[in-house]
């Protein structure tokens, strides 16, 4: 068998392969230099086991060595050609390998060519690949089940990709829009181009910014817009990747935060205002310092109850029949056969609750004092009513007294007297009608549209918070 090897030693030994032959007892009964050299690196015997059997060198300890065993036994009893790749790391260097045997027939009886080969860089990328495809359809899935628009176009503006959530947000479908210039979703007018977005993306100057984009419909969004440039694998740019956040509903609560933010730094304001105009019209009508507490106190008092229904209802509506309840409760009248009340449902709106509450304080006021609540006589009675104008539809709200014949009107001109004929309209952008006959008193005011609402109505949008904003330093 030496003889027979002797005249290919040179070449047997110049294969990259490591190579050995086996016998059909599966004693190894020649090597070659690559198959020595293997053994001897790797703790192995310098001659690489030759006149071993092969199969206790490798015992079946193994899946892989159980594999083999059953290879080669069938490679030399049926002549089948045999293939396996399996893993053999060191303890240095992750390492895989491929087994190819076939049978070689010799006089003596078949032998087994088991040939060796070093395929780690192949299996490395088989696994990067498959790696690569898995993490690939991990990233498709994560795109097709986003909650974000996910898009991308080439270099030229053109829609390469466009996942479900790009069309739930903009309404076109992908096959719709892929191919086209993402510009179709530019509102008419928009400053810049797709291109020089592209630039700066690409350049690494922009990374996030907010735009505002138009839907399939016509509608205009608030975009929130994260970008990056896209690399194939000889790291070439190829295209620019999107990802698009409607921030439409937050940038508009936002504005509503920042508008009641304002409006209550107004109404404080015009709160100060109006507490300072009670101090000094109270001041100039009173005989002396217990006076002044006495109707300082109530008319703070008034304007608290007032604005105790605006906090209430987050400075929005109040139910004008509840806010007329509340302030004749504090003559303790409310719910008595002297006074009554009647109208439809109607809320009014902030500068209407202030103006309407004071109001009614000063008539309540002046009826107990030397009205016709200052006798037992005298009834009073508050109506509201819708009416036609020639502005529009207003609210006609009445406080009418009715009792024993009276000398004369009081005579002070204070505060009260300064509200109830020109505060009054000033504030609530009309004309008050303020009368004093022998009866008692009259007053009466048509509100405009856009201090009322019928109870239930949405909000106008006619001022700052949905509200008109009219200033109260009229009063001073």
């Amino acid at each position: 068998m030496a003889a027979a090897f002797g005249d290919f030693r040179q070449v047997f030994d110049s294969l990259e392969d490591q190579i050995a032959i086996v016998d059909s007892q599966g004693v190894i009964v020649a090597a070659n230099a690559a198959w020595r050299q293997f053994s001897s690196d790797n703790g192995g015997e310098p001659d690489g086991y030759v006149g071993r059997n092969y199969f206790d060198v490798c015992p079946a300890e193994s899946e892989d060595a159980i594999a083999v065993a059953h290879g080669l036994r069938r490679v030399i009893r049926e002549g089948v050609e045999f293939r396996h790749e399996y893993p053999c790391h060191s303890p240095t260097e992750r390492r895989w390998f491929e087994l190819l045997a076939r049978r070689l027939d010799d006089p003596k009886g078949p032998l087994a060519v088991v040939a060796h080969r070093n395929v780690t860089r192949r299996a490395l990328d088989g696994m990067q690949a498959r790696a690569a495809r898995v993490n690939a359809g991990l990233f498709s899935a994560l795109v097709a089940s986003s909650n974000d628009a996910i898009l991308s176009y080439d270099l030229d503006g053109n829609i390469m990709t466009w996942n479900p959530a790009a069309e739930r947000l903009y309404g076109y479908r992908a096959e719709e829009v892929i191919g086209r210039s993402l510009e179709i979703i530019y509102p008419a007018g928009w400053p810049k181009r797709i291109g020089e977005y592209r630039d700066e993306i690409v350049s690494g100057a922009l990374k996030s910014f907010e735009v505002v984009r138009r839907t399939k419909s016509g509608r205009e969004r608030q975009i929130w817009v994260s970008a990056a440039p896209v690399f194939d694998a000889a790291g070439q740019l190829v295209a620019v990747s999107n990802i698009h956040r409607d921030i439409t509903e937050w940038r508009r609560h936002e504005q509503s935060r920042r508008m009641v933010a304002e409006e209550i730094v107004h109404r404080s304001k015009n709160m100060l205002t109006v507490i300072a105009a009670l101090h000094r019209r109270t001041a100039a009508a009173s005989t002396s310092l217990e006076d002044f507490n006495l109707r300082f106190g109530e008319r703070i008092k008034s304007l608290a109850t007032s604005t105790d229904f605006l906090t209430a209802g987050n400075w929005t509506t109040v139910p004008l029949a509840a806010l007329v309840r509340s302030q004749t409760a504090l003559f303790d009248i409310a719910g008595s056969d002297r006074i009554a009340i009647a109208g439809p449902e109607i809320d009014i709106r902030p500068q209407a609750v202030k103006v309407i509450g004071m109001a009614l304080h000063e008539l309540g006021t002046n009826a107990l004092k030397h009205g016709a609540l200052a006798t037992d006589e005298g009834r009073v009675r508050i109506a509201w009513a819708l009416e036609d104008g020639p502005d529009g539809v207003g609210l006609a709200f009445e406080w009418q007294e009715d009792g024993p014949a009276f000398d004369a009107a009081p005579a002070g001109r204070g505060f009260g007297h300064t509200l109830l004929t020109n505060l009054s309209g000033t504030l609530l952008e009309t004309s008050a009608d303020y009368r004093f006959d022998r009866s008692g008193v009259r007053w009466r005011i048509v509100l405009p549209g856009k201090f009322f609402a019928a109870a239930g109505a949405a909000p106008s949008e006619t001022g700052p918070g949905g509200w008109p904003a009219v200033e109260a330093d009229v009063i001073a």
